[in-house]
């Protein structure tokens, strides 16, 4: 079984994105795209993917692994700090 190398050059990350390799550079500049990976220029697939999700409103991650015990605390959160602005 073959499998893929996780990082990619921008020319494969513009082809799993199915842009050109320009478009994707200006995806990157404009925080569209995650970086590469600092020291090389290679990108992480999964981080490709995350930033598709969340562009493409499928981040769900934190809803779903939400409790309730951590909606709870984070209500108090917003409520404590709400009440320290006035």
């Amino acid at each position: 079984m073959t499998t893929s190398p996780r990082l990619i050059g921008r020319k494969e990350a513009a082809e799993y994105c199915g842009i050109s390799p320009t478009c994707f550079s200006m995806w990157v500049a404009s925080h569209k795209m995650p970086p590469a990976i600092p020291g090389t220029r290679k990108w992480d697939k999964r981080a490709i993917d995350a930033k598709l999700d969340e562009i493409s409103g499928l981040d769900v991650r934190e809803k779903q692994a939400e409790t309730g015990l951590q909606r709870w605390r984070r209500e108090r959160d917003m409520r404590r700090a709400a009440r320290e602005a006035r």
